[in-house]
């Protein structure tokens, strides 16, 4: 039975893993320690999963050399990613890390060489390929039914409920983050790549703070007790749940760290507004946009081929967000949920537009519109029938997802210069 140990005791890290692992994998896998820097998220941890008996520890070097681990998740903070990942690779423990798997270049090249050296067979959590629609775009798109790849449009749409949940926690501070670029995009960058079939080759990107931070009327610290409360459309109840509490509320005496910050602080960093344009090897060009105070959550995914043109458009329901008033004592800790207002159409189009041919969907139950419990089975116990899709992410895919967020970042900050993404120099 393999060893596995969770960093980070955070939302993602006790609901899409420590508790699966628990319930779906007992007789194959043992949850055998939780690290968080903060002792009290640890605890909370515990009581959210109903156990006393799993060891945490808040020294990540200490739990590795008493647990012995034989693969490691790393569902932490976006910037400590690599130092985890790292030590693992150097360990020849397997590590399965969070998207995105690392924020800065210098860190893509250390955990590439690290990679290059280690036994452990290692990935980045993209379970977006495992999402049922997107893992038949990939299968229609390697049949040949578009002919060659042209050209990918793909836009996402965050509304005011999801997307400025971002602006709330610790995401929206450049040097946690390096932007939703990396953070949020780089599952949307790691699509583009996959359905290319290629490695990014140059980036160009335009961006701005246009609606949160300073942009707002009015501000205050914090959701919790601020006097603006009654007349913020933004106001939220973020510890209505009882996990919230107990991961949160109850841990903030430790490190300081709330969880609903003012999404009008004016030290807000990073963008909330993107667009991109990017070349590939393989010559496909590709747009991207990303907006996080849409009127509507959605995803348009638009794929032109040399003999045909695959659409598929998706509207998402945000009821499971927090802040959503609805259902505010009911928000999701993985931020993720599905909702009576989700639509979803895709279509082929060949002959020149007049034949269209609807693509039906299969509907999975669990995370993400399924793609959580079949990636964690893939990750975690093999794909005995196979890969033909290619569907686990290497660590070499997931440095190729923050090396395109990165260029389009640097992009945006150099004033849309064009950016060499293997190298990140400015052409």
């Amino acid at each position: 039975m393999r060893r596995v140990c969770i960093v980070g005791a955070g939302g993602r890290g006790t609901s899409s893993f420590a508790a699966p692992i628990l319930k779906d994998f007992a007789g194959r896998l043992e949850l055998a320690g939780i690290f968080d820097v903060n002792p009290l998220r640890c605890q909370a941890s515990l009581k959210i999963l109903g156990r006393d008996d799993i060891p945490v520890f808040d020294d990540f070097y200490a739990m590795l050399e008493r647990q012995r681990p034989d693969a490691v998740v790393v569902a932490s903070r976006d910037d400590t990613h690599a130092e985890y990942v790292l030590a693992c690779l150097q360990r020849n423990i397997a590590v399965y890390s969070e998207k995105p798997l690392c924020t800065r270049r210098s860190d893509c090249l250390a955990i590439r060489e690290a990679a290059a050296k280690s036994q452990a067979e290692s990935y980045v959590t993209h379970n977006m390929r495992f999402g049922p629609d997107m893992a038949q775009i990939k299968r229609l798109l390697l049949d040949g039914a578009i002919g060659d790849i042209l050209h990918i449009q793909f836009t996402e749409t965050l509304d005011r409920f999801h997307g400025a949940d971002y602006f709330r926690r610790w995401h929206r501070f450049f040097k946690n983050t390096g932007s939703l670029l990396i953070h949020k995009a780089s599952h949307h960058f790691d699509l583009v790549n996959w359905f290319a079939g290629s490695e990014p080759q140059r980036a160009a990107g335009q961006g701005r703070l246009a609606f949160y931070g300073k942009n707002g009327p009015y501000r205050g610290k914090r959701c919790s007790g601020c006097q603006y409360a009654g007349q913020c459309e933004f106001y939220a109840d973020v510890f209505a749940t009882e996990n919230s509490r107990l991961l949160y509320k109850e841990a903030e005496s430790f490190d300081g760290y709330f969880r609903d910050g003012c999404v009008f602080d004016e030290a807000i960093d990073i963008p909330d507004t993107y667009a991109a344009s990017i070349s590939y090897q393989n010559q496909v060009i590709a747009n991207y946009s990303l907006l996080a105070y849409a009127q509507y959550e959605s995803m348009r995914i638009a794929i032109e081929g040399s003999k045909g043109r695959l659409e598929y458009d998706k509207y998402y329901g945000t009821s499971w967000a927090v802040g959503h008033k609805k259902t505010e004592d009911q928000s999701s800790l993985a931020n993720d949920g599905e909702d009576e207002d989700d639509s979803r159409s895709m279509r082929l189009f060949t002959d020149k537009g007049n034949k269209v041919e609807k693509i039906p969907e299969v509907k999975v139950e669990g995370g993400h519109g399924g793609a959580d419990p079949a990636m964690r089975e893939a990750i975690f116990c093999g794909m005995p029938e196979g890969d033909p899709l290619g569907q686990r992410a290497a660590l070499e895919e997931g440095i190729q997802a923050v090396l395109l967020g990165i260029s389009v970042m640097d992009s945006i900050s150099a004033g849309g210069s064009l950016i060499d993404v293997q190298s990140g120099e400015k052409l």
